[in-house]
């Protein structure tokens, strides 16, 4: 019966594999001379946008004064920032630290006045 002959290919398909072939190494090359570039251009991008969100964190702090109602709050605070909101966290710890102080101070003024009215009966 008639047998199968050797497939045959087109000059198309074979001028495609051969562009195919001289393009992948250029392509590659290319990918791996930008690559330092475009990550560059990520990091100054991702700094910008950390930059004007501090300098207008900034501006709010100076518009309403330097503190948040506590005394000296905000002059000293720590303005670390990253992407899942530590600038907050630091600010709240800090706040909840102050208020801690604020009542172990007013508690140990109580108790000597507890003291001083237990002495004078």
């Amino acid at each position: 019966m008639g047998g199968a002959g050797p497939p045959t290919s087109s000059w198309r398909a074979v001028a495609a594999a051969a562009v195919a072939l001289w393009l992948v190494p250029a392509v590659l090359a290319l990918a791996v001379l930008w690559l330092p570039l475009l990550c560059c251009a990520v990091a100054a991008v991702r700094f910008l946008r950390v930059r004007r969100k501090l300098v207008a964190a900034s501006r709010r702090r100076s518009s309403r004064g330097c503190c948040d109602g506590g005394e000296g709050r905000g002059a000293e605070e720590i303005t670390m920032v990253d992407d899942v909101g530590g600038r907050l966290r630091l600010r709240l710890l800090q706040q909840y630290l102050d208020d801690q102080m604020e009542l172990v101070v007013g508690g140990a003024g109580h108790e000597e006045q507890e003291e001083d009215g237990a002495s004078a009966c």
